[in-house]
């Protein structure tokens, strides 16, 4: 009975430890939740994917100083308007920019021949959940952003909107490092 009791307290731990795992996957989120200080966000839109793609996504380049000190965060804030009054906000931490768009190069050029299968998928994956992937059906080919929501929303882009994601956020990088260069 003794054990019992004992494998019955550890269980009911680990589901207590198990369910309280809501830290931030960005480092922006995690300044965003910063207590007890100032924080100063700014804003700047760079653009907005529309077109041919299953929801409107809204791309801006966010700065968060939390004040007294000098620690300033940058990122890409992409925000997926999936219903008139829903808005699923992913970021992208500045320093993964880089990576990103060199993935999404790669993306964009794969076709059959990175695989020597009959289907194929690549697939980029950054902190706040946020993917990007090609996928193959035999020789239909498709571009999907997945939102990193519970609800892993999918949409869907076409060729050119997946061109214009990769301008914007090409634009995204060269703003932070303009703003950054000069010392505000």
């Amino acid at each position: 009975m003794k054990k019992f009791i004992i494998l019955l307290t550890f269980t009911a731990a680990s589901f207590v430890q198990a369910q309280t795992t809501n830290a931030p996957r960005t480092w922006f989120d995690a300044y965003k939740s910063t207590l007890d200080t100032p924080l100063v966000r700014g804003t700047s839109t760079i653009g907005a994917l529309s077109g041919q793609l299953g929801y409107p996504v809204d791309i801006r380049v966010e700065r968060l100083n939390v004040r007294p000190t000098t620690n300033t965060v940058y990122a890409v804030a992409l925000r997926t308007h999936l219903t008139r009054n829903a808005t699923q906000v992913d970021y992208i931490d500045y320093d993964e920019l880089d990576g990103l768009i060199r993935g999404l190069r790669l993306i964009g050029q794969s076709d059959h021949s990175i695989a020597p299968m009959d289907d194929f998928e690549v697939v980029y994956r950054l902190r706040s959940g946020l993917s990007v992937a090609k996928i193959s059906n035999g020789n239909n080919m498709t571009i999907v952003i997945q939102c990193g929501d519970a609800n892993s929303t999918r949409n869907q882009l076409a060729p050119e909107v997946f061109a214009n994601f990769q301008v914007l956020l090409a634009a995204a990088k060269t703003k932070i490092d303009a703003i950054a260069a000069s010392g505000q």
